[in-house]
């Protein structure tokens, strides 16, 4: 038969008292906190897979609101050339009109008419988004067009200019420059430059709407230059009689009218690429949401604890707790007898 001292039973009640101790607090901030793990101790794998669940859920968070932005920006560059088209529609109007408009006054009222759309259309192409210019590329800060008299230019390079320079950089702004973002396409880079495809290109240039450069004919391909043109025509040279006062100036106009419609149909194609690529954004927002939700309810599975379960588990450690405080008064009492038998 084996005897247990009472140190020895005391040691051995004391270490399963504090057991029950943890236990029941730990219920309780269970049950509180409706977390199954408050430290990295607790479950070391299930903390190594919230955080790196939490990690991905920070990135899409933030690939969301920048492509929010981008969707905004897009949406407001829509409405800007809805705005423009309107003006082009009636710049039409008035070219068909002073075909066929017999009077000097009222060529004259035409010409001052495409004189201010053409200015209208300027001003509307430099609407901002925020602090930032729609339509200015990658340069959003400054103003993309600017009207010096009868001469447009683009981020300070006149439009309609020969210069083997200026067409070039030209070529490059409407072209080439780029401004990615990431919106959630896998965003990686190929040795020391960026995946072009893993990114979204949110640059916007005006001249890629409105045209640059001049043809063969030496005519500017930008509408704006080209209403211009052709109202500054209708304005001065004009007879009282309401007739073009040389051929030349007669077959420009016509010339122009025809280059009207081409440059009018690249802006109408330009705009629905536009609206093609803000429909591609807000898919892409709705997938990123998709994939936030579905994150989101998995964190919420791998962290928190049902409710029943919790309430079980602390009724069942309260319940170990309190019958290890009974165990513990009768140890207690028997220890003190043995004292006084002393």
């Amino acid at each position: 038969m084996i005897r247990s001292t009472t140190n020895g039973l005391l040691k051995s009640y004391r270490y399963n008292l504090m057991n029950s101790t943890n236990t029941l607090n730990h219920s309780i901030n269970t049950v509180l906190t409706g977390k199954r793990f408050s430290s990295f101790a607790d479950d070391p794998a299930a903390v190594s897979r919230s955080f790196q669940m939490r990690t991905s859920l920070l990135q899409l968070d933030s690939q969301h609101e920048v492509g929010q932005s981008t969707v905004r920006k897009y949406e407001i560059a829509w409405d800007a050339l809805n705005r423009v088209g309107d003006d082009v529609k009636l710049a039409k109007d008035a070219i068909l009109r002073a075909k066929n408009d017999p009077t000097a006054s009222g060529l004259n009222a035409l010409g001052q008419q495409l004189s201010q759309l053409a200015d209208g259309i300027v001003q509307t192409m430099n609407t901002k988004f925020g602090e930032n210019f729609v339509f200015a590329g990658a340069d959003g800060l400054n103003p993309p067009f600017k009207m010096e008299g009868d001469k447009l230019t683009f981020r300070g390079i006149d439009v309609n200019s020969t210069d083997p320079k200026d067409i070039e950089a030209l070529k490059y702004l409407t072209e080439k420059e780029s401004k990615y973002v990431d919106i959630g396409l896998g965003l990686k880079e190929d040795g020391d430059k960026l995946n072009q495809s893993s990114a979204f290109n949110a640059a916007l240039q005006g001249t890629t709407f409105l045209g640059y450069g001049v043809d063969k004919d030496g005519d500017p391909k930008n509408i704006v230059s080209i209403v211009k043109r052709m109202g500054n025509i209708l304005q001065n040279e004009v007879n009282t009689n309401g007739s073009f006062k040389n051929e030349q100036v007669k077959e420009e106009f016509e010339r122009l009218s025809k280059k009207f419609d081409e440059a009018y149909s690249k802006l109408s194609d330009k705009h629905t690429e536009l609206d093609a690529r803000t429909a591609f954004l807000k898919n892409n927002q709705k997938l990123l949401e998709g994939n936030s939700h579905s994150l989101q309810e998995q964190i919420v599975e791998l962290e928190n604890v049902d409710p029943a379960d919790a309430i079980t588990a602390y009724s069942w450690a309260s319940y170990c707790y309190n019958a290890a405080l009974k165990v513990g008064n009768n140890i207690l009492s028997q220890s003190l007898m043995d004292y006084m038998n002393r």
